[in-house]
């Protein structure tokens, strides 16, 4: 595993834990709908001075909300009546709320954070350094799974393959999967193996130390602080409605 030089990610992290948190914590729908156009308006931001794409931040969001949907259709409606439930209904609003407010707070603060940075970043917070390495190693073996399928769906694509609606499509499909979980198993191993070449393990290798936290730039500071305000308005906002 690379230890290349990337920027201190620790008030990063930790703004998105702070988000996460007040999100998971706060039952007011109010209080949910003012963290959630701050956020867009953060993604506007971020948006505008072309950090991120908007085709990847629209794409990550419509992944989520495919999950969402599931939330409505299970808990929205009273399928022994076949009616909207109200409970549930207020029940699935909070959830979706919730659930876009920490995509786009760890999308906009995480997303140019590698698997080393992020487990960096947990083991500079104070957390355990085997809780570091298994974040690193689940964003490193989603990444294999990534880019696996993507190689194997260019090979059919190179031999005229089209999927249609049928039994075929259903057949390849199932090979596809199984393809993809063979291709992954033995990166994986040879990630495994690379490591234990260099005298490492997966649950246990050198992280670089962090330097004081007086050393952080102070934009860092400023956008944790943004973050912690951006709460706080949005309570105290709801609040006085309320």
């Amino acid at each position: 595993m690379s230890h290349e030089h990337h920027p201190d990610g620790r008030l990063r992290l930790l703004a998105a834990l702070l988000v996460s948190v007040a999100a998971a914590a706060i039952t007011s729908i109010h209080t949910l709908s003012i963290m959630l156009l701050f956020a867009l308006l953060a993604a506007c931001v971020v948006i505008i001075r072309r950090t991120l794409s908007l085709r990847w931040l629209l794409k990550r969001a419509g992944m989520i909300n495919v999950f969402v949907l599931w939330i409505w259709l299970a808990v929205a409606i009273d399928w022994r009546s076949l009616a909207p439930s109200e409970s549930g209904i207020a029940l699935a609003v909070t959830m979706t709320l919730r659930v876009n407010v920490i995509t786009l707070a760890v999308s906009l603060l995480l997303a140019r954070m590698s698997g080393i940075d992020l487990a960096r970043a947990i083991v500079g917070l104070g957390l355990p350094q085997s809780l570091g390495a298994l974040v690193a190693l689940a964003v490193r073996s989603v990444a294999i799974l990534v880019d696996t399928r993507a190689r194997l769906e260019q090979t059919m694509r190179a031999r005229a393959y089209r999927s249609r609606f049928g039994w075929r499509t259903i057949q390849v499909s199932s090979q596809l999967v199984a393809w993809l979980i063979i291709h992954a198993l033995m990166r994986s191993e040879r990630l495994e193996l690379g490591l234990r070449a260099r005298g490492l393990s997966a649950m246990h290798w050198p992280v670089r130390r962090h330097g004081h936290w007086n050393t952080l730039p102070r934009s860092e500071w400023l956008l944790l602080g943004s973050v912690g305000a951006a709460i706080a308005i949005a309570m105290m906002v709801s609040g006085g409605r309320g």
